[in-house]
């Protein structure tokens, strides 16, 4: 039995909606099952076309009936007995793979820049952050030295001046 389902709706393209029904027609057994997107009057469509046993075609038509990918928005579906050449599903899934990957690729590269750019953005960071660091370093050890030298100026008036009163207390 061959059976052609047209969904429509705003947003049926992009959501995987394809690759959803590819899963629970091989989950069903079928051995003849494809799915296309089409844009049908300005609305998205996706079109599957399957063949299999009369019990697995009911199964099929009730889950593209009552389930869909979280993201779609389906408006109408509709059924109707086809006639035509149904591929293989092994052949379906190379198609579908391979029109996956085409997506994929692209998205890699993309990645891989945006990726390229940020590490850029880091190295500029960390260099500036070293730039910083040494800068920091120098102001830490100029300080340590003018604390140091008020401090044995501070240290030695202190000596002094107990010096002083131990003369005056006959400690001396």
């Amino acid at each position: 039995m061959k059976m052609q389902a047209v969904i429509t709706g705003g947003r049926v393209h992009g959501v995987g909606y394809r690759v959803f029904l590819l899963q629970r027609s091989l989950e069903l057994g079928f051995q003849r099952f494809s799915a296309r997107n089409r844009v049908q009057n300005g609305s998205e469509q996706v079109v599957v076309q399957y063949e299999g046993e009369p019990g697995q075609v009911d199964a099929l038509g009730s889950i593209i009936r009552e389930e869909h990918p979280p993201d779609a928005d389906v408006s109408n579906i509709a059924f109707e007995q086809y006639e035509g050449y149904v591929v293989a599903v092994t052949d379906y899934m190379h198609v579908i793979q391979i029109e996956q990957l085409s997506k994929g690729i692209p998205a890699i590269i993309s990645i891989d820049r945006k990726q390229d750019s940020l590490l850029e953005k880091n190295d500029q960071i960390l260099q500036k952050m070293d730039q910083m660091e040494t800068s920091i370093t120098g102001e830490i050890r100029d300080l340590r030295i003018d604390l140091r030298s008020h401090l044995d100026r501070k240290l030695s008036a202190m000596e002094q001046d107990i010096q002083q009163i131990k003369a005056k207390i006959g400690l001396l």
